[in-house]
């Protein structure tokens, strides 16, 4: 009677996927190029974005660098109309200062002044007290009369200089703050123009590779074909 071998090898069991699952399984190729088309819609709705934001900034570049060049022509207007009242009352305190050296009360006050610079620098001589209080008190009335004359004379220009300064001064600061804003979006457009390129450098790059994988397909499709 012949005993049955207890050490029987067994063979693995294979486990076979139907038809049908392996039909609704997709190759490695159809997830490759599934993820392709994915990344693909993704860069191209990242790059419509930047080229819109970058429209936006463009236009908003041209609107401020616009704002920036009037603001710098009225600048350099009140910076002309500044320095143009300056030269005027320099000249019109030069014309009151002639006139008034020509004058009676000019030539008195020249001569009052000689005196007094001279009674000055020999102050620590003998000098006779009562010609220093005879001179002081005319020379300090004539020389107020001087820069009375000289003060209402120059006031109305005064005036005009001291506005027209402080005009150029908010005109300067205007012109500034523009061109800071102008300088910040210059940075935008340009940070926009590189994420743009880089972008379409993918893009290109993410194109290229379907052509290839289009390709590969299509030679893999032949390969079945029967003439």
């Amino acid at each position: 009677m012949t005993s049955t071998n207890q050490n029987t090898i067994r063979t693995p069991r294979v486990r076979l996927r139907s038809a049908t699952q392996r039909q609704n399984t997709p190759s490695a190729l159809a997830r490759r190029t599934q993820a392709l088309e994915t990344r693909r819609t993704i860069l191209g709705n990242t790059i419509r974005e930047l080229e819109a934001d970058l429209r936006q900034q463009r236009g908003a570049l041209d609107a401020k660098t616009i704002e920036v060049d009037q603001a710098r022509i009225r600048r350099d207007d009140e910076g002309d109309r500044y320095e143009r009242l300056r030269e005027e009352r320099d000249n019109l305190r030069y014309t009151l200062l002639t006139n008034f050296n020509n004058s009676i009360l000019g030539m008195e006050y020249k001569e009052l002044k000689r005196q007094w610079f001279e009674y000055v620098q020999n102050e620590d001589e003998d000098t006779d007290i009562n010609y220093f209080n005879n001179l002081k008190p005319r020379f300090d009335h004539v020389s107020a009369l001087f820069d009375e004359l000289m003060e209402t004379g120059l006031a109305p220009i005064s005036a005009e200089k001291e506005v027209a300064r402080e005009t150029y001064r908010l005109a300067s600061e205007h012109h500034y703050n523009l061109y800071q804003q102008q300088r910040y979006i210059i940075g935008v457009v340009r940070n926009l123009e590189r994420k743009l390129k880089i972008a379409l450098i993918h893009d290109r790059l993410l194109n290229q590779a379907r052509g290839k994988r289009q390709r590969k397909s299509k030679k893999k499709g032949q390969k079945g074909q029967k003439h």
